[in-house]
């Protein structure tokens, strides 16, 4: 009967360095993945925050400062408000307090629609300040008729022009602020598949290899080393 060989030694195959390999990139992938997804997320979230929401609060505050103007400016053409002195100074300090949220609110813009719509807001309430600031005069004058045709026949319109492109501006950062949270939801739903995929491949992977070797080892035919 033949004595069983003292010692005995396998080569590692093929198949046990591609695993090797394969379990080297997917480890790579696992530590770079979740951070770039991260980043990735905080950007477009930093991007929203200083953008669209920023914008969005800049121009309800204008709204709101400039609809008080046009409502004290109402008042004080029908005869029942400030004088036009008075009147004078308010609307003056409400646009000073409105042109610094427009300037923080240009900050933002990024997109070139963005930039379009504020330049045609920007052309819309000069027109209109111009022909409010002409009814002001005509009020000072003591010229009360002709500030009321002129308020009605020109300013009017013109408030509704300016209101209506200062809606435009609204609508594009609230477009900005659900593109970009559809962005950062989608940005997750791809980690989150990301992650699930690994996970299935380092299952399967921790069943096959060993038993890979398992196979290796019965199939191979050894080399014995003899004393």
């Amino acid at each position: 009967m033949p004595l069983p060989p003292p010692f005995t030694s396998m080569k590692p195959g093929p198949l046990r360095n591609l695993y090797l390999a394969i379990a080297v990139l997917v480890l790579l992938t696992i530590v770079i993945s979740p951070v770039l997804t991260v980043w990735t997320i905080r950007r477009d979230a930093t991007r929203i925050v200083s953008d669209s929401l920023q914008g969005l609060a800049t121009s309800s505050l204008a709204t709101m400062q400039m609809s008080e103007g046009f409502l004290d400016t109402t008042r004080a053409v029908s005869g029942h408000g400030m004088t036009g002195t008075d009147l004078a100074a308010s609307l003056e300090a409400r646009s000073r307090d409105t042109d610094a949220h427009y300037a923080s609110h240009r900050e933002t813009l990024q997109t070139d629609r963005e930039r379009a719509a504020f330049d045609r807001l920007t052309a819309c309430k000069d027109d209109y300040r111009a022909t409010r600031k002409a009814v002001v005069d005509l009020l000072i004058a003591g010229k009360a008729r002709e500030a009321s045709n002129l308020f009605d026949s020109q300013c009017v319109p013109k408030f509704q022009t300016y209101a209506h492109a200062l809606g435009d501006v609204v609508e594009n950062n609230a477009a900005e602020a659900r593109a970009g949270g559809a962005e950062i939801i989608r940005l997750c739903h791809v980690l989150l598949v990301v992650q699930a995929l690994l996970l299935v491949f380092f299952f399967v992977y921790g069943f096959f290899v060993p038993l890979t070797a398992f196979l290796e080892r019965l199939t191979r035919n050894p080399i014995v080393v003899r004393k």
